[in-house]
């Protein structure tokens, strides 16, 4: 347990600090400028909004995420005040920011004024707005509908929309369900319940279609560039979080390889790669744990020995947590 603990946060650092290296790059553009795949740390293309950061580092995308476990550990609860606090503190220091999400700002400048962002007309549908809600995930690993509801607590702190609060259920229930070891992915029928068990974390009927779209590409068994095609790979919730899903589920008994499609999602057009490499990443590591990446993509990760550390506390007051249930 405490092996996917530490699998499902380096994971989602890794396809993050990964992906963001591709992020907005067309397929033709990363071939030209890498000569091929990417599967490891490389220089962000200089097309990329990471250009100048270090090969190793993470995006902001990260950092929520991080900050997250920090309130998680210290409160021992879902505490979204704590939570809130920590954004603020960490809004106030610029020089640590990484082109953050537009939106994530506005929405720590108004709720730290205790203006609702809701009534300023403040809505967003980006998947950055969900990708924390893998550390609620982990944190209510042992009941997915406590970790469905939580989720979408923590997101729509500063994303508000119906897009956002769906995709943060299914991404915190997809983390606690493989934590738990809920279902046989190396059984296809099991996929698909899998499935059915996030798509009923919905409230929303029109998001019910993805997961249709999702079911049928593994049925047909298509390739990255169709899963692309059909899903779409923007930062919009309903496009990154199922093409993650489908790579994903689509490479059980290959894991590592999930996490090089995630990052190499670029499609003819560019794509939200960094995102897309931290759900799958963060996917990978809850179902297969830490021993399915490479040792030294691990100790050249920045802060990696911190998100070890994290992961570790996380899990002992998970398991304290799950004790008083």
């Amino acid at each position: 347990m405490r092996e996917k603990f530490r699998g499902t946060v380096l994971g989602a650092a890794l396809g993050d600090a990964i992906g963001k290296c591709l992020e907005d790059i067309t397929q033709e553009d990363v071939l030209e400028f890498y000569g091929g795949r990417v599967e490891g740390f490389v220089p962000p293309h200089p097309l990329s909004p990471a250009y100048g950061q270090l090969p190793e580092e993470t995006s902001d995308e990260t950092t929520i995420f991080k900050i997250l476990i920090e309130s998680l550990i210290n409160r021992k609860s879902l505490d979204v005040r704590d939570f809130l606090h920590r954004l603020s503190l960490w809004h106030k220091d610029e020089l640590s920011h990484r082109y953050p999400d537009p939106i994530l700002i506005t929405s720590i400048e108004l709720l730290s004024a205790g203006v609702n962002p809701s009534t300023h007309g403040i809505r967003s549908s980006s998947v950055e707005g969900i990708l924390r809600s893998v550390a609620v995930g982990l944190f209510h690993y042992y009941n997915p509908a406590l970790a469905a509801e939580g989720s979408r607590l923590v997101s729509l702190l500063t994303h508000r929309s119906d897009e956002v609060s769906d995709g943060a259920a299914v991404l915190g229930s997809a983390i606690a369900y493989l934590i738990s070891e809920e279902f046989n992915l190396e059984d296809f029928r099991e996929k698909l319940r899998f499935l059915e068990a996030l798509e009923d974390t919905l409230n929303t009927d029109r998001f019910r279609r993805v997961f249709d779209r999702i079911e049928n590409l593994l049925i047909e068994s298509q390739p990255l560039e169709v899963a692309v095609e059909t899903l779409g790979n923007g930062s919009y919730v309903f496009e990154a979080l199922p093409l993650a899903l489908y790579i994903f589920l689509s490479n059980t008994h290959t894991p590592l390889e999930a996490l090089w499609q995630a990052v190499n999602s670029y499609g003819d057009f560019g794509g939200d790669t960094d995102s897309v490499g931290f759900i799958t990443g963060a996917l990978v590591g809850a179902y297969a744990g830490v021993e399915v990446f490479p040792e030294n993509l691990i100790e050249d990760l920045e802060d990696s020995e911190y998100y070890i550390e994290l992961a570790d506390k996380l899990y002992e007051i998970t398991e304290l947590a799950k004790g008083l249930v």
